[in-house]
């Protein structure tokens, strides 16, 4: 866990160095870091490289995560801010209550299942914001 923290820290720090204008790139490659981690876990690897793959997914996320959230909540008219924080809210509890249950019957189907519908998810996600960054 000590490899994940550096590599949280370190991407924090490199998502400070992007440049402003350059934020869906960096969603981009943080999320194309996701989806290696994904591919990887979904071919069922050895436990250290599981580690050091689950490390650089961390660094993935410490990237993308400022740029995603500040990119969302410049679409959000200021006077519905509050509608809108709660929403989210509503919709991370509801995710939280569906996720373990789709991951432990994609697992039951197979191991790593749940790795390959999280890649596929990335795959689509990263898509999809490049898609909406050419707008």
């Amino acid at each position: 866990m000590v490899a994940c923290s550096i590599m949280r820290i370190a991407g924090t720090y490199a998502s400070e160095r992007v440049p402003k204008n350059k934020g869906f790139h960096a969603i981009a490659l943080g999320m194309f870091l996701n989806a290696l981690y994904a591919f990887v876990m979904a071919l069922a690897p050895p436990f250290w490289l599981a580690l050091a793959v689950y490390a650089i997914g961390d660094f993935g996320n410490a990237l993308w995560f400022p740029f995603y959230r500040s990119w969302l909540f410049k679409l959000i008219p200021r006077e519905r801010t509050t509608e809108f924080h709660a929403a989210l809210s509503s919709y991370q509890r509801v995710l939280g209550l569906i996720t373990p249950i789709t991951a432990g019957a994609l697992a039951s189907i197979h191991p790593t299942l749940p790795y390959s519908g999280s890649l596929m998810a990335f795959i689509l996600a990263g898509v999809f914001l490049l898609w909406i960054a050419k707008k």
